[in-house]
């Protein structure tokens, strides 16, 4: 019921997705595989029929793309693999894999969000939008470059939350360790980091290969997840005080570059391991 009425609700304020796919996702982690899908299709079923009304079938398209199908497939990959850092991986391929695809599919993106900027300017303009020029430039000259990278970081951030959201619900209804436990062990692994610094070298000496870059923002968002797992777990071994997390959150939200310090902290700690090196230190 709850998936429904969620699924209804995410057509008309989309932030609400989120919650409908950590619902799904909820489901899926504590029930198993069969009523997820049950979860998945009652809030399928509530938004078709808030489409029927309000014929916002993109929005359904979108809704469907964005939160309840992505929700219930790295769910079950959580679930049958019961391993953070393996769905934080799949997550990521998934986002790197839809960069290539829009690549592959559009050519050069910055043209194709370049048209659609010029269309959207053009057609506010005809309608009497007063835009101001300095609102024109971003749209038309500094958007089109960047809004690849920020769309693909920001769906894998919507996974990620919901996943997140869903295992701390289960963690809270259920006799199981704290969420925090399966937080502080996320690693993406060699693999991964040595993905990230041949992504980094090819973008230095081939700037114009704007996929690149955009594959670069979707790793470098992936390691600052696990920059946070070190930070997580140094705060819980050191009992430092809430508000050391709450200051670097909050620096994340202000300051782009503490984005890519975390993010490095995450990727040398493959090489250097310092989450066990900290709890050795802290048992002896």
């Amino acid at each position: 019921m709850w998936s429904a009425v969620l699924g209804a609700v995410t057509l008309v304020l989309s932030p609400f997705g989120l919650l409908s796919g950590a619902a799904i996702a909820l489901v899926t982690l504590s029930a198993g595989l069969m009523p997820g899908v049950k979860s998945l299709l009652a809030a399928l079923l509530g938004g078709v029929i808030m489409a029927v009304f309000t014929e916002h079938w993109s929005g359904l398209m979108l809704a469907s793309a964005e939160f309840w199908l992505p929700a219930f497939a790295f769910a079950v990959i959580y679930g049958r693999t019961a391993s953070l850092s393996t769905m934080v991986a799949a997550a990521t391929i998934v986002a790197l894999a839809g960069v290539a695809f829009a690549y592959t599919y559009y050519g050069s993106m910055e043209i194709f969000w370049s048209t659609l900027m010029q269309t959207m300017v053009q057609a506010w303009q005809d309608q009497g939008v007063v835009l101001e020029p300095q609102a024109v430039d971003l749209m038309l000259e500094q958007m089109p470059k960047l809004l690849t990278m920020l769309i693909a970081m920001g769906m894998l951030t919507v996974w990620l939350s919901m996943l997140f959201l869903a295992r701390w619900w289960q963690t809270r209804l259920y006799e199981m360790a704290p969420f925090s436990a399966s937080f502080q062990q996320i690693a993406l692994g060699n693999a991964f980091a040595v993905g990230l610094l041949l992504v980094l070298l090819l973008a230095l000496f081939m700037p114009e290969q704007a996929m690149l870059q955009d594959m670069l923002g979707v790793l470098v968002l992936a390691f600052m997840v696990q920059g946070l797992a070190v930070i997580h777990t140094v705060a819980m071994v050191k009992q430092l005080n809430k508000g050391w997390l709450i200051l670097v959150y909050i620096l994340l939200g202000v300051l782009p570059h503490m984005i890519m310090l975390v993010a490095s902290l995450g990727w040398l700690e493959n090489w250097i391991n310092w989450r066990s090196k900290i709890t050795l230190d802290s048992q002896s």
